[in-house]
């Protein structure tokens, strides 16, 4: 996380995780259509075609949140309710029999110059908290594809419990669950 002029103990102090906002749009723009230039891969093609900041915000309508490092959006995750469908059924199949309401923590977006630099993580924490609050389940999916984000949900204690393949991006899609711990937290919170 470090820049010119300022020490990566800095920045981690100045990292904010809060609320999305229609004024958060310009700078996530930025982030999309840098990533797009340098990953032929991300987003799928069929988000390239049309407004990606839109894309981005379709399917979290149970909460939004951006990352601010030293003032400037840095990253944007969501939580979305889970479709019926074959993740659904994914899901359901590993987690207890009681589990209610599941939540989709989706379109996780880093700015790519400040990968592995824990902001991914903050962001998943707060999506699974604001989940988890609200009396959800929390679940997430990945491409298998992409490794570094798999990588940080699989070292963060969630387990791969099946896939299918991704109808739009049509690529291999992996189901993932929260660690146990979670799991008892959102089940307290549901009861």
């Amino acid at each position: 996380m470090r820049s010119e002029g300022s020490s990566a103990a800095s920045e981690r102090e100045t990292l904010l995780v809060r609320p999305w906002t229609g004024a958060d749009d310009p700078g996530l723009l930025r982030i999309l259509e840098a990533q797009a230039r340098a990953d032929p891969g991300w987003p799928p093609g069929y988000a390239r075609e049309g407004d990606l900041v839109a894309w981005l915000g379709a399917p979290a309508s149970i909460g939004r949140w951006v990352a601010l490092l030293a003032g400037r959006v840095v990253g944007h995750v969501g939580i979305a309710p889970v479709p019926d469908g074959t993740m659904n059924m994914l899901w359901r199949a590993a987690l207890p029999p009681e589990t209610g309401a599941l939540a989709e923590i989706c379109r996780l977006v880093v700015d790519r110059h400040l990968r592995r630099s824990g902001i991914s993580a903050a962001l998943t924490r707060k999506a699974v908290r604001a989940a988890i609050e609200g009396g959800f389940m929390p679940v997430a999916d990945a491409l298998a594809d992409r490794d570094a984000s798999l990588a940080m949900m699989l070292a963060a204690g969630w387990r791969t419990v099946g896939s299918t393949r991704a109808a739009l991006a049509g690529r291999e899609l992996l189901a993932l669950i929260p660690p146990q711990k979670l799991i008892d937290a959102a089940l307290t919170r549901q009861r």
